[in-house]
C-alpha cells in the first residue's frame, strides 16, 4: 500500500519502527566490574559508576540503576538500564554488593 501516492512514507514508517525498538535488532554489550558498569551499543558508550548508583528498580527483564535514592520519573534518563540475558540472580547479586542498594 502506498500511503500519500508517496512511497517514501513507507520507509518512514519502517525507520521509525526499527528505531522505536533498536535494543531487539542491534547487539548490546554489558561489561560490570568493581567500578561500574559499561554499556556498549552501536549509539556509543554509557558508563555508570557505583558511586553514582543510588537506587536499583528490578523488573521482569533488566534492572535499571538509579541516581535518585527516591523512585523518580526521571530515572528512566538519568539512570542505566541493564538487561538480563537468563542470567537475572547473578546480576542481582552482583550489583546489591557493589552499591548499598
Amino acid at each position: 500500500m502506498v500511503m500519500g501516492n508517496n512511497p517514501w512514507w513507507g520507509f518512514v514508517g519502517v525507520s521509525v519502527l526499527f528505531l522505536s525498538g533498536w535494543t531487539y535488532f542491534l547487539p548490546i554489550r554489558f561489561r560490570m566490574d568493581s567500578d561500574g558498569v559499561q554499556k556498549k551499543s552501536l549509539f556509543g558508550t554509557e558508563v555508570k559508576k557505583w558511586s553514582q548508583v543510588k537506587s536499583i528498580v528490578p523488573d521482569r527483564y533488566g534492572v535499571l540503576l538509579s541516581p535518585f535514592p527516591q523512585p523518580t520519573r526521571l530515572a528512566k534518563f538519568r539512570g542505566l538500564s541493564v538487561q538480563f540475558s537468563g542470567n537475572r540472580e547473578e546480576v542481582l547479586e552482583f550489583i546489591r554488593a557493589h552499591t548499598a542498594g
